[in-house]
């Protein structure tokens, strides 16, 4: 069975139980977890579990497409797999990149409403993140004026829904196709945000519940051969 991805049903838990199905020396996989791996532009979490009383602390997650691993810098006890742990995530860290995620959002929503710009890749750091915003005549004016726009978005208070639709279900949606450029996701049910006033837009990471609890951001450009380049920073102020 598939891991369940409980950071999605309530990015604000930070403690959880998972049982463990697999365990080879430093990597063990678990059929529920509130660890959220390295995907689609957000780092993994970082933390803990409890096996035994012992406590392992969590430098690496990834998911292989079924199951969620759980790396440590030490290796599990080999007799681990059955035994149902405790996982503790390292809030502070995750709640940045939940702001983070939740303002780019925001700006990617946007620079597609305005100027159809698709928005593929981003990151988030955590003390920083960005997005490259495909708009054919970029210019510093257009920054600021998303900038504001954006503040002004977070600072209203709205509150992100989601909805589940089938792969096929979002090809056949052609905003959600447009604003990733027709890259298609490799799985079978796509995550859906709905924030108020914007297109949707394909979201497997995690937010914050109001956006006001973002705060403000600053966005900075990137010169490239004297132009103002489509990849922009973000910080929060």
């Amino acid at each position: 069975m598939p891991t369940v991805h409980r950071y999605l049903d309530d990015a604000y838990r930070v403690e959880g139980e998972g049982k463990v199905v697999f365990n080879e020396f430093t990597d063990i996989i678990v059929d529920d977890s509130i660890l959220f791996p390295t995907s689609y532009g957000q780092p993994n979490d970082k933390g803990k579990i409890v096996i035994d009383g012992k406590e392992f602390e969590i430098i690496d997650v990834w998911d292989d497409g079924d199951g969620v691993h759980l790396i440590s810098h030490d290796t599990y006890p080999s007799d681990s797999k059955g035994k149902t742990i405790k996982q503790i995530v390292d809030w502070p860290i995750r709640y940045n990149h939940m702001k983070f995620r939740t303002a780019l959002r925001v700006l990617a929503g946007l620079a597609y409403k305005k100027y159809s710009a698709p928005h593929r890749l981003n990151q988030t750091y955590e003390d920083w993140a960005w997005i490259d915003l495909e708009i054919p005549e970029i210019s510093e004016e257009i920054v600021k004026e998303l900038e504001t726009e954006t503040n002004e978005i977070l600072k209203s208070g709205i509150e992100p829904t989601y909805s589940t639709i089938s792969k096929e279900e979002f090809m056949k949606n052609e905003t959600l196709m447009a604003s990733i450029k027709g890259k298609v996701p490799d799985i079978p049910e796509v995550r859906v945000v709905k924030i108020m006033g914007l297109p949707d837009q394909m979201e497997m990471g995690t937010l914050v519940k109001n956006s006001s609890e973002v705060g403000q951001i600053k966005l900075k450009t990137n010169l490239i051969k004297g132009k103002v380049g489509t990849r922009v920073n973000l910080s929060l102020q």
